[in-house]
């Protein structure tokens, strides 16, 4: 009898770079990482992603979050997206925060498309942390905060 290694991979692209976890250790790290960047992808898959870069890339799950971090102010948005044809909750999401007010701020998702969250997306960074802590441990889109329809993929 074979038995097959399924370990979660959780690839976290930060800037233009790829970084990996393995363990509990290492994602903890990474979503600190995650954190002190401003703009990041987290994939969790049964094996690293890779970039177009890479031989065999470039390959990655259906699924992803996305995340602007403002770690000096305090402040993270999420974008949440599964294409899978039979996913549920297929639709982009971005996080929601229902005690935004006037002074929250909104955060650029798209740098070089100029495209930005609402600003009833941004959510304190310590609620951010949970909730990418939660997609990396469970591969789906994370239950801790609340979501609102997507603007933008």
């Amino acid at each position: 009898m074979t038995i097959t290694d399924t370990q979660t991979v959780v690839t976290a692209i930060l800037g233009h770079e790829f970084h990996y976890a393995r363990t509990a250790e290492e994602t903890a790290e990474l979503v600190e990482a995650v954190l002190r960047t401003r703009y990041s992808q987290v994939y969790v898959w049964d094996r690293p992603c890779l970039s177009f870069r890479d031989e065999g890339g470039p390959s990655f799950p259906h699924a992803r979050l996305r995340i602007t971090a403002d770690a000096d102010n305090g402040w993270a948005a999420l974008s949440h997206m599964d294409a899978r044809p039979e996913a549920i909750d297929g639709e982009a999401a971005d996080s929601h925060n229902p005690q935004a007010t006037a002074d929250t701020p909104a955060l650029l998702f798209d740098p070089e498309g100029d495209l930005w969250f609402p600003a009833s997306a941004s959510i304190p960074l310590e609620q951010a942390r949970q909730a990418i802590t939660e997609y990396c441990r469970t591969k789906a889109r994370p239950t801790s905060i609340a979501w609102q329809p997507g603007q933008w993929y």
